[in-house]
């Protein structure tokens, strides 16, 4: 049975239908006058056809046109319908606007929430504002029941309008004439802060709180147009002191927790996760979330556990197969790993599995064996052919077979040409080769090709700065990574170990502390400790870079740093 609320949606979004729905039972066959019924008008059938074949040819006028007539003689629903749609279409609002109001006369028994909503999509169109107040105040009426879902749903509409700011005032009209109803309130709040009108936005929503605190829905928009602004200490600050008051409200701490995630707060959302996962122990956004943060911050047994409960809960998970057979590898669990990593048959995480194969054979030292698995993967589309080109280099990388790794990238570029992905992985390479000037022509490459990307910018500066003694140019490069990824810790890694370059080893600590505290990491170690050793804070640099070892021993910039040091 379809509800009140369906006829409403049905009528705003009817006019972007195009053509026609079925024809009439009554007209069958070929020939219009010898199937038409007794008594039917030899005009309605002419201006009804002559409608349905100038829509099959885009005469939108003339269909539109035929259809009004056609529906104006008729008592048929669907005709009037069809002609409304086409009416729309084409910008024939009047004749759209008569045609809703045809309906009182064709269906005087139906929905009058259809005939409302039809005659309020027409005055939108002709911005008569004052007759559109008028009608959303006719649909609360005859749907009160319906009454929050409506009021949001008529926000989102004239939130779509290319003009949606000069509806604002017809909202707060609105909201004003259910001062009492929250909802009115938020769909305001919403329709405010969608167009720029921040002080309206604000009044609203604290309006709707005032009438419903604690209300989730409307800590949801404050949080997501905060996240909008990128203002996070805002953002921060109201979800802190939200949960604070209300801390059972997941949707709220799950998405404060994302947020910060997506900030790189990784320790501050992980807390988020686990606080909500007391609430909901099952909760598997929470659970998935967790795992990912604890094992990107090496606290692999918790991970572990994390994504052990998820399977119990989801064993048809098959990414929580994925991350569950990395850790278990970087455990030394091998032959579990690829047991498990074989499980998986989703063919959305099919080639992910394999890719995850090769890296648990390599990281099992099995190299020549993980080669072989992964040059046996058949591609499906260009896309996959490049992440099996780039797991295989990084297996050659990670055992220290660059010269190796930087031949697959040539014949891969030669075969997929200025593809970003592989342009950024044969820069990494010839870094690590010293091949200073291959490096940067492919990282300018990748710039041109991809302006925007944080990481590029991000690599050729650390490059820059630890190889080179062009520091003010690697400063630059590392300063606009940075605001094309704000607070990402490894961008901090590379900002903090120019300004040690340069001499500045307050700046260099301060950056360096704030990186390794997001992201504990042996590389991000390795640096903080060199700047504690050179500031005369020997001891703490041997506890940052013990730390380094837990995370990583095999690193090879730490493991550089500990022998120049004599450690």
């Amino acid at each position: 049975m379809r509800s009140k609320l369906s006829y409403l949606a049905w009528g705003l979004l009817v006019m972007t239908s195009v053509g026609c729905a079925g024809t009439p039972s009554y007209v069958v066959g070929d020939d219009p006058e010898s199937s038409k019924p007794v008594g039917l008008s030899g005009d309605l059938i002419y201006e009804y056809m002559l409608g349905r074949v100038a829509a099959r040819r885009g005469e939108g006028q003339v269909a539109a046109s035929a259809m009004a007539k056609a529906a104006a003689l008729s008592s048929s629903v669907d005709i009037t319908v069809q002609a409304f749609s086409l009416s729309m279409n084409v910008g024939q609002f009047e004749q759209a606007l008569a045609l809703s109001d045809l309906m009182n006369q064709v269906d005087p028994q139906g929905a009058p929430e259809r005939r409302l909503t039809m005659r309020l999509q027409a005055l939108i169109a002709l911005d008569r504002e004052d007759d559109v107040f008028d009608t959303l105040v006719a649909l609360v009426d005859v749907l009160p029941q319906s009454e929050g879902e409506l009021v949001s749903f008529i926000a989102q509409t004239l939130g779509r309008q290319e003009d949606a700011d000069r509806w604002v005032p017809v909202m707060e009209r609105f909201a004003a004439h259910l001062k009492d109803q929250p909802s009115a309130q938020l769909a305001l709040a919403w329709l405010a802060y969608r167009t720029g009108k921040i002080a309206i936005a604000e009044d609203a929503y604290d309006r709707a709180m005032t009438l419903k605190p604690g209300w989730e829905e409307a800590a949801l928009l404050k949080l997501s147009h905060l996240s909008d602004q990128n203002s996070l200490e805002e953002a921060s600050g109201f979800a802190s002191e939200f949960l604070a008051s209300f801390p059972d409200r997941p949707r709220v701490r799950l998405n404060y927790g994302r947020l910060l995630a997506q900030w790189n707060q990784n320790i501050e959302a992980l807390v988020q996760f686990e606080a909500l996962l007391k609430l909901a122990p099952e909760n598997i956004d929470a659970l998935y979330a967790a795992g990912v943060l604890s094992e990107g911050l090496g606290q692999m047994d918790k991970a572990r556990q994390l994504f052990e409960r998820l399977l119990v809960a989801r064993p048809e998970e098959d990414r929580a197969r994925l991350y569950l057979g990395q850790i278990l590898s970087r455990q030394g669990e091998t032959e579990q790993a690829l047991v498990l990593l074989g499980e998986i048959v989703s063919s959305n995480f099919y080639l992910d599995a394999q890719l995850r194969i090769g890296f648990v054979l390599s990281d099992d030292n099995r190299i020549e064996k993980a080669i072989e698995h992964l040059s046996n993967i058949t591609p499906k589309s260009q896309d996959e052919q490049v992440r099996i080109y780039l797991a295989t280099e990084q297996v050659f990388r990670d055992s220290d077979q660059l010269e190796k790794a930087l031949s697959l990238l040539d014949a891969a570029l030669i075969d997929i040409p200025d593809h970003p992905d592989l342009l950024y992985a044969r820069g990494l390479v010839t870094a690590m080769l010293d091949r200073i000037d291959d490096h940067e022509r492919d990282m300018r490459r990748l710039i041109s090709i991809e302006p925007e990307n944080p990481h590029a910018y991000n690599a050729l500066g650390y490059t820059l700065a630890d190889k080179t003694d062009r520091l003010a140019e690697a400063l630059e490069l590392i300063e606009k990574a940075l605001t094309l990824s704000p607070g990402d810790p490894f961008i901090l890694d590379s900002l903090g170990w120019v300004h040690y370059r340069r001499g500045d080893l307050d700046s260099a600590l301060e950056l360096l502390q704030l990186a390794i505290e997001q992201q504990p990491d042996a590389e991000i170690a390795a640096h903080l400790g060199e700047v504690l050793w050179q500031m005369g804070d020997q001891d703490g640099a041997l506890i940052v870079w013990q730390g380094g070892q837990q995370q990583n021993p095999d690193n090879a910039v730490l493991i550089e740093t500990l022998r120049r040091y004599g450690q």
